[in-house]
């Protein structure tokens, strides 16, 4: 179920061959992603890199299943319960990504979580979306996903950040040409094509948008590479790169957009039906992505700060819409060509795990399209004066909506669905009950 897909995609390599070409590498970084799109894993010397080409490496199953801070889930049944079992970690067979430039040369090789018999280890989130990515290929479906990543490059030991805004300014790219040409080259060399860097509407905010690909995982990888990519060469120029929704509370959250279309066998676009209004399917794709949309919630928005940047008047939407050619709905259909037809969606934070993220909107427009859901009508002007239903409105509000939720437990795998909860609900139990000096100044002398 696994590896079927991409051994079809990727041309099958042996990692101790691919090594050969790279003498000076001594340290390897294996690597899982856990469910807060967190990489969590070992540094191990490159001597015992067969180790993980047999297949013989290991990691707790719980290492998926950490809070934030990386720490344990209290009273989690993957800790104390079983024991804190090792599951066997299997390269994914991407190619590895050679960390070229630091002092002492690396690289980092994925992984993902299968138990004893070698069989996928479902609480890790990329065995679902490699399903889904498996089961569209056996109906002749091509997914055609492309991504818009919002980020800030903060000064190091700065508290203060530009003072104008200055939106899709050559200059404010220019400024920063070196970073953002290693940014490139790096990307380049493994595969992760870059379509375009702007200067986004926040001051020292930035958006790359990467090409459209059509295998979900591989798109999901590139996020998370990218990311990687991103802060760590950032660092090296005096620049925390910041992927958090809203950093700052007077100015745009971060998002991370998703253009979604799919394609038949005879390579037509099923959202096209020759008009600028789009086809049944599109119709229909939309009509479930606003049905789920509730449930998927804190997919879409995971942390506490999430919810600071999905407000009114953002261009981060708060009101579960849709509509053409605009920039204040949920589900925004760009205009352009009909035979491109797509939904741009736009809920999601640069925070979102892209994996899950990905694979609740496969989900919903699949239930969109089968049970033929009819979307109410697109919004016309500012969708902030709607009067649809908003989006929860707080982090424990999308918890128990994705803990109830009938779509979520009928379609995302039951031991996925518990680890997720207990990790959310841990940080939301930590986070929400501090007191913020803010509350007590407001309080203190005045209640």
């Amino acid at each position: 179920m696994c590896n079927g897909r991409q051994k079809k995609k990727i041309k099958f390599m042996k990692l101790a061959n691919f090594f050969e070409n790279y003498p000076k590498i001594k340290t390897l970084n294996v690597v899982l992603t856990d469910l807060n799109g967190v990489f969590r894993g070992k540094k191990i010397p490159a001597a015992q890199l067969s180790k993980v080409e047999k297949g013989n490496f290991r990691m707790p199953i719980s290492v998926l299943n950490l809070d934030i801070w990386g720490n344990d889930i209290e009273r989690s049944k993957w800790v104390f319960a079983t024991g804190d079992a090792d599951g066997k970690c299997l390269w994914t067979n991407r190619k590895p990504l050679i960390v070229n430039w630091n002092k002492t040369k690396s690289a980092i090789i994925p992984v993902s979580m299968h138990l004893e018999n070698k069989s996928p280890f479902l609480g890790d989130p990329r065995h679902l979306l490699l399903q889904l990515e498996n089961k569209l290929t056996d109906k002749k479906l091509k997914p055609i996903v492309g991504i818009e990543l919002e980020f800030y490059l903060i000064k190091i030991k700065s508290k203060n950040y530009f003072a104008e805004s200055n939106m899709y300014s050559i200059s404010e790219v220019d400024k920063n040409f070196e970073l953002f040409d290693q940014i490139s080259k790096v990307c380049e060399e493994n595969n992760i094509k870059i379509e375009s860097t702007i200067s986004e509407s926040g001051p020292g905010q930035f958006e790359i948008v990467l090409l459209h690909n059509d295998s979900l995982v591989t798109i999901a990888e590139n996020v998370i590479f990218l990311k990687y990519i991103i802060r760590s060469l950032s660092l090296k120029f005096g620049y925390n790169a910041c992927f958090m929704s809203k950093p700052f509370g007077d100015l745009p959250g971060s998002g991370l957009h998703v253009h979604y279309s799919i394609l038949n066998e005879k390579n037509e676009n099923i959202f096209d039906n020759g008009t600028s209004e789009g086809g049944k399917n599109l119709k229909y794709a939309i009509g479930g992505l606003i049905e789920t949309m509730p449930e998927v919630t804190l997919i879409l928005a995971p942390h506490l700060n999430s919810y600071r940047r999905i407000v009114s008047e953002t261009h981060a939407p708060n009101i579960i819409s849709w509509g053409y050619e605009n920039r204040t709905v949920a589900l925004r259909v760009p205009g352009g060509e009909n035979k491109s037809k797509r939904i741009e969606h736009r809920v999601a934070g640069s925070d979102v795990n892209p994996y899950l993220l990905l694979a609740s909107i496969i989900l919903g427009v699949g239930k969109g399209i089968d049970e033929k859901i009819v979307p109410p009508k697109p919004e016309e002007g500012n969708a902030y004066n709607s009067e649809n239903e908003s989006l929860p409105a707080s982090w424990q509000a999308s918890i128990n909506e994705f803990k109830r939720g009938k779509f979520i437990n009928n379609t995302f795998p039951q031991e996925l669905i518990e680890m997720y909860l207990d990790c959310k609900n841990q940080e939301c139990q930590k986070l929400t009950s501090n007191v913020t000096d803010s509350e007590v100044n407001a309080y203190l002398n005045t209640v």
